[in-house]
């Protein structure tokens, strides 16, 4: 599990990011109609998806990282016990 950090980095970073600021880069340089209903819904859609994402994936890595402290406070007891 301690092995997918470097995913879940490329998960929030990369991927959440270019979901959440291409589309609006996109609408900006493509001088698209701003009145458009369906512009609109579509890049809030896309961007959502892209905050969503970064917000999954930053919830992991703190249980990732929780998962890890727990794992050294169980070996640390475990070798306190055993030399007792």
């Amino acid at each position: 599990m301690f092995k997918d950090r470097a995913a879940i980095w490329v998960l929030e970073y990369i991927i959440g990011g270019m979901l959440a600021f291409v589309p609006l880069i996109g609408l900006r340089l493509w001088q698209t109609d701003w009145t458009d209903a369906h512009t609109w819904a579509t890049g809030l859609f896309v961007v959502c998806l892209g905050v969503t994402l970064i917000s999954c994936a930053s919830s992991m890595r703190q249980r990732m990282l929780l998962a890890k402290r727990i794992d050294i406070l169980a070996e640390h007891k475990a070798d306190g016990s055993t030399s007792s």
